[in-house]
Order: C-alpha cells, then structure tokens, then sequence
C-alpha cells in the first residue's frame, strides 16, 4: 500500500483527487494538508510514502513546504501540483527535492501512473543505498589477529595497550577477545575480574546476536568491551572453530573493530581467528627463537594463501643494542618490519603489575606513541577523523543538555 499525504488549500480539489486515488487498491490517503505548514507538521509525523503537494497555498507555499519535508523527511517523496505550467516553476520545484511535477487539471491515468513510477524509482533507490551502506560499514568493520607461535613476546601487552589506544585516542568501537583459551591474561593486564567468559558465551550461543552481546562482555573504564577467556584451562575444550566463527560473526557487527589475542599454536581456534581476521599482527623479537618462529609461521601462513598485505609484521622491543640487527632479520625472513615498537622494560613491567596499559598511564611516552602509529596501520584516516568528529558533537551535546 502507497501512503498518500494530500497537501491542497482548496477542499474541492482535495475531495476529488482522493475520489481518483481510492480507485486504485494500492493507493491510500492517510491524511489531507490544507496548507504548506500543515502538510509539514503532518509530513514528519505519519512520513507518508508520498506527499501530492499543491505549488501555491497560503503561509508557507509548496516549494519552501517541499524544501523542508526533503530535508527532514527524507524517506518521502513529493509530487509537485501546479496550474503555472511554466519552466521557472518546474525549476525551482526540482531544485527543493520535487520528483514529478503535474499539471492541473490531470487525468486519472496521469495522476496514478505519476504515483506509481515515483514510488518504484524511490523504492529502487533506496534498496540500492542500504546496500551500498552495508557494504561500506562492513568495509570499515575490521578484525585484527594479535599472533605469535611463541611465549614471551609481548604478544598480550601490546594487543590490550592496542585496542585501548583504538577506543580511547580513535573514537572506534573497540571489542578485545582473549582467545589464549587455557592461559588468557587480557583481564589481568587491564585490572579486570571476570564474571563471564567465552564459556558463557558459547553455552548461550543459540541465541546470542548483536543487540545481547554487551551482556557477555566485561566494561573497560574508557569504553572498551573485552570478551574473557575461560576462568579453567579444561573449559577451552569445548569451544571449537565452528563456535569461535559465529563469535565473530557477532562481534563484527556490533563493533567497529575486533582485536583477537590468539593463543600461541595453529589451533583449530586460532586458525579461525586468523582466517576471519582482516589483518594479522605478527610478533617478532630480535633473538634467534623468536626469529626461527616467525619464519616457520610466515611459511604456514603462505601455505594457507594469506596474502602478503594481511599480514603485519611488528618488531617489539626494538633495540639497537641487541646483537641481531633489523636487516638481518628482515633478509632472514624475507619480510620487511611494518612497525618498531621500542623496549621500554620499567613501563611495561609497571603497567603489567599495575594492571593499567601504558597508552594511558603514560600516553606520551615513546613506547605509547609507536603503539599509536601501530593503530594507525589498522585504521582508515577518513574514518578515524569522522569517528572523532562524532565524539566531539556528542561531548558538545552532553555539555549543553547538561548545561541547560
């Protein structure tokens, strides 16, 4: 049914361009405008799907009455009345949003062809935007794998200084998910006690979705969400890939970033993080180990067709005093270090027993801002910019509303 809002100042009119519609099973007056300010008042309440809108009515005429409803109604579309059939008319009715433009007196066949047409190419239109916007929001959607096949890297450390950096100097949505499924320490680093984990994740995953997500999710002081680890190393056995998938899934729609802390092994689960994930962050360090490690995790990765973009390789504590140089691990490799993150031992230890990520306890230091640089590889500058822009007005909004 096409929704009609009829917008005439002279009664007679109105009587019988309804009488013409009614005649159309598919066509519905819902409502009668004797003036331009009325058809605005009535055009934002009900949003009629058309609004049949007479050019020259008292107070406010129809061309500043369509100006407005163009603005503010957006999903409504307006057919300009006219008896003035000259082109000066037509112009400026085009020019505040009209989509057709009849000439009194019109025919039945005219009137409802012109109906039908405007709401087809309407309808089309907007189809055709929402899914342009869902693509593009999903282009902006990211997930990020945090990833080392080996212990002591500070693969953790720099996963949560990362995401807490995202939600608090970006503006981005930011959801962190401790996937060490034995042995996580996200909630450790961040001062956090779980009440929920993964398990309770996965045990209510049937019903689970976007809009009760939150309810599983453990509140960082600056927005940041983080999804626990299990709180018992035997738990982690029975979450499989399958389940770690729709987890994903869930999250990526809810959030605008996903930050996974993997486990250091190609398992099932891991492998799922990283197959879903839009980025891979690859930690390195300069000894013989780390660097053995990474080659053989490079070379599994080539052989699961990752491409070389996906993959981010991150040097953490970067130093020149130790003996293995950067060129050397870059040739070794075969890969160059897309970001150095510089050794810093007093403030990482500080911020690991202290449970408060160095992004924010110490956000000026050297260490901090490479992190930032790091977010910077993760993040689309226009978005970025936007979503700092959106945390602005609503800063100002909470002021004044506060104020007043």
């Amino acid at each position: 049914m096409i929704k009609i809002l009829l917008a005439d100042d002279i009664a007679e009119t109105r009587a019988n361009i309804k009488r013409l519609i009614e005649l159309e099973d598919d066509l519905q007056v819902i409502a009668e405008a004797i003036n331009g300010q009325d058809a605005i008042e009535k055009a934002k309440d009900i949003k009629p799907d058309i609004v049949l809108m007479d050019i020259n009515m008292p107070d406010i005429d129809g061309i500043e009455a369509t100006e407005v409803i163009s603005r503010e109604v957006a999903e409504t579309s307006i057919i300009m009345m006219s008896v003035q059939e000259e082109q000066d008319y037509l112009r400026k009715a085009m020019m505040v949003g009209a989509r057709e433009y009849l000439i009194k007196p019109f025919g039945d066949d005219e009137l409802i062809n012109t109906i039908k047409q405007v709401h087809e190419l309407e309808s089309k239109r907007k189809d055709y935007l929402t899914t342009e916007e869902v693509q593009l929001e999903a282009e902006h959607k990211k997930v990020v794998s945090v990833f080392s096949s080996k212990g002591g890297v500070g693969k953790t450390l720099l996963a949560t200084n990362l995401a807490v950096h995202l939600q608090q100097a970006q503006g981005l949505d930011t959801v962190l998910v401790d996937l060490d499924l034995q042995f996580g320490d996200v909630a450790v680093m961040l001062d956090l006690t779980p009440r929920i984990t993964i398990t309770d994740v996965v045990n209510d995953l049937q019903s689970l979705s976007p809009d009760n997500i939150d309810d599983y999710l453990l509140n960082y002081e600056n927005g940041l969400h983080v999804l626990a680890s299990p709180l018992r190393p035997e738990e982690a056995e029975v979450i499989n890939g399958n389940q770690v998938q729709r987890i994903i899934d869930i999250l990526k729609e809810r959030f605008d970033y996903v930050i996974i802390d993997t486990a250091q092994s190609f398992s099932d689960q891991t492998l799922t993080a990283l197959d879903n994930s839009n980025l891979i962050l690859l930690i390195a360090m300069l000894d013989l180990p780390t660097i053995k490690n990474v080659r053989l995790c490079l070379e599994v990765m080539e052989n699961l067709n990752y491409p070389e973009e996906k993959i981010k390789l991150v040097l953490n504590r970067s130093s020149k005093d130790v003996g293995i140089k950067v060129k050397d691990l870059e040739d070794n490799l075969n890969y160059s270090v897309d970001i150095h993150i510089p050794s810093n031992g007093e403030i990482t230890v500080d911020a690991i027993n202290q449970g408060v990520p160095f992004v924010t306890s110490k956000p000026k230091a050297k260490i901090s801002k490479h992190i930032a640089k790091l977010a910077d590889l993760l993040v689309d500058k226009e978005e970025a910019l936007s979503k700092e822009k959106e945390g602005l007005l609503n800063k100002i909004t909470s002021f004044l509303n506060s104020s007043n």
